[in-house]
């Protein structure tokens, strides 16, 4: 009998595992290859010449490497009708600059307006560097109280001539979902045992669930959602303007916002609410994060030191404020225009 204890098993060709590292650098070459095969790239270094002339007479031209990005994301848009793509890139590598080329070869192509979803602190950036890219752009920033008051005079304009220059619009995120404020509204009719019945307030008649039951007022207020009435259609709720809030007045939301904001405690909190008001901060820090930090005295000299504002800068990058204005919700106003104008 064999003594198996004694038999030496030869090692494997290759190892068991593989770093990723070296996966890619063995095998990088074929995958590519087959991958170029079952997907064939949109843009493989196939230039459009006049998409380059576009990027040539901005004010600022793209690099080489950024013009390719452009270049592959209109390949995209353009060329094979996609709804949307997709810029993956680094810190530094300029995203702003090549959404910006992108937006110049998009209105050549006969698009007229573009809308820039931006991080707060990141508008004015934006509005910065279009002007200093695209020769004669018109830049409106949406992201004001005042947001509403521009929507309209835009909404005026439509039908006019058209001169020929490209519109953009720049919206922060945080004043993009910000909406109305609203209440449940109902007619209450009395009737027997006492109870309050829910009735429409234009034509008047009671309200029904969807098994034919009759809805007390009590049950409709409970409602977490905007009604209309299902005979005459009829809004079942109205806009209201927002008072003082359950955790305190605007003034203790102000102070409680810029208490996140790093270097800034309650002490210095309040003494910026005294020297600079309620209304000049908010609209501040929900519009102009930068000019916050770069904020002066009555002197002209900055309130905060280099090292504070270089700690802000950092941790406001991942802060949003929203006082609750009220006002129309912006995207909801451009919706609602655009199925208008189309």
């Amino acid at each position: 009998m064999n003594d198996l204890s004694q038999a030496v098993i030869p090692a494997p060709a290759f190892p068991l595992t593989i770093g990723l590292t070296d996966f890619i650098e063995e095998f990088g070459d074929e995958l590519l290859d087959s991958l170029n095969q079952s997907n064939p790239p949109v843009y493989a270094g196939n230039s459009n010449a006049a998409r380059q002339l576009v990027m040539d007479n901005l004010n600022r031209r793209p690099f080489q490497a950024q013009a390719d990005v452009v270049q592959a994301i209109t390949a995209l848009l353009l060329d094979r009708n996609e709804q949307a793509g997709i810029i993956n890139a680094e810190m530094g590598t300029g995203k702003t600059m090549m959404a910006i080329a992108i937006a110049a070869v998009m209105h050549a192509a006969g698009y007229r307006r573009t809308m820039v979803i931006s991080p707060p602190h990141l508008v004015y950036k934006w509005r910065r560097e279009i002007l200093e890219t695209i020769p004669d752009a018109r830049v409106w920033v949406l992201n004001g109280p005042d947001s509403l008051a521009k929507l309209l005079k835009l909404r005026d304009e439509v039908g006019l001539p058209y001169d020929g220059r490209q519109e953009l619009f720049i919206l922060g995120r945080v004043r993009m979902r910000m909406g109305f404020h609203w209440r449940l509204s109902c007619w209450q009719r009395r009737a027997g045992g006492g109870r309050l019945l829910a009735g429409c307030p234009d034509c008047g008649r009671v309200l029904q669930d969807l098994e034919g039951n009759l809805i007390t007022v009590e049950e409709f207020q409970r409602e977490e959602r905007r009604r209309r009435c299902p005979h005459c259609d009829a809004a079942l709720w109205t806009l209201m303007r927002p008072g003082r809030t359950e955790g305190g007045s605007r003034r203790t939301t102000i102070l409680k916002s810029m208490c996140r904001i790093p270097t800034i405690g309650p002490v210095r909190a309040e003494r910026l609410l005294n020297d600079f008001g309620e209304d000049f901060l908010a609209s501040m820090l929900v519009d102009n994060v930068s000019e916050f930090i770069n904020l002066m005295d009555a002197n002209g000299n900055f309130i905060f030191n280099d090292r504070q504002a270089k700690c802000m800068e950092r941790g406001m990058a991942n802060l949003e404020f929203g006082f609750g204005e009220g006002g129309y919700q912006p995207t909801e106003f451009i919706k609602r225009v655009r199925r208008e104008v189309a």
